[in-house]
């Protein structure tokens, strides 16, 4: 003859064994602890109690820490990078100009590439790797590059077509847009503020990666820097 256990009866079994074994114990302590005075109670619940305790108040300072950290964390920065012949000096003070006039709306993370010709200037397959990188993860927001590299990325399908996060009439008619197969990705950057001034910005674009993640953020920057009221 066999036995048939259900295993839905061993889990009740084990609950009402704990159950169990945690009431005794409770007894055990209340028994214990009758007749003692307070500092005496709490001198002996310290004394066999203690690695409980500290447990305790590890397991709640965790929990404390992993729901202020979730309630406090900071927003994560507009990420703009720029890949142009542009000097160090022509991108830092494009940079400069950018920080000034939006730090009060919201945190912007710079980086720069620079290319001459076409090359990537330094170690350009390392340059490349972590653009790809930032990319993949979003941590790209808006690109400035110059047509034929973003014409490569546009076909596998990185950049995001503009007028899916905003509409086109509020960049205005005078500016010039980069458009493939009809659709426009990319507006000039000879029209933008900031980037107007330096002559190394008449052949590029500000695009917007596909995977980036401050949409809204990038809207009102690309709004701003082609305000013309603004320049």
């Amino acid at each position: 003859m066999k036995l048939k256990f259900s295993s839905t009866w061993f889990a009740k079994g084990r609950v009402n064994v704990s159950y169990s074994k945690m009431r005794w114990n409770m007894i055990k302590l209340k028994d214990a602890l009758a007749g003692m005075k307070t500092a005496e109670k709490v001198e002996y619940i310290w004394e066999y109690y203690k690695l409980h305790i500290i447990g305790s108040i590890f397991l709640l300072v965790f929990v404390w820490l992993m729901v202020n950290g979730l309630l406090t964390k900071d927003a994560e920065p507009l990420g703009i990078t720029v890949v142009s012949e542009a000097t160090l000096a022509e991108l830092e003070t494009v940079e400069e100009q950018l920080l000034l006039h939006m730090d009060n709306d919201f945190d912007i993370l710079f980086e720069y590439m620079q290319h001459q010709g076409g090359i990537v200037v330094g170690d350009s397959y390392e340059m490349l790797e972590r653009l790809a990188t930032s990319i993949g993860v979003g941590q790209v927001d808006l690109l400035v590059t110059n047509g034929p590299f973003a014409e490569q990325l546009i076909d596998e399908n990185i950049l995001s077509p503009l007028d899916e996060m905003m509409e086109l009439d509020q960049l205005g008619s005078s500016h010039e847009r980069l458009e493939v197969d009809g659709v426009t990705y990319g507006i000039r950057t000879a029209d933008l503020l900031f980037f107007k001034e330096h002559q190394t910005f008449q052949d590029t674009y500000l695009f917007v990666p596909e995977s980036g993640r401050n949409k809204e953020e990038s809207q009102a920057l690309i709004k701003y820097l082609s305000d013309t009221n603004e320049q």
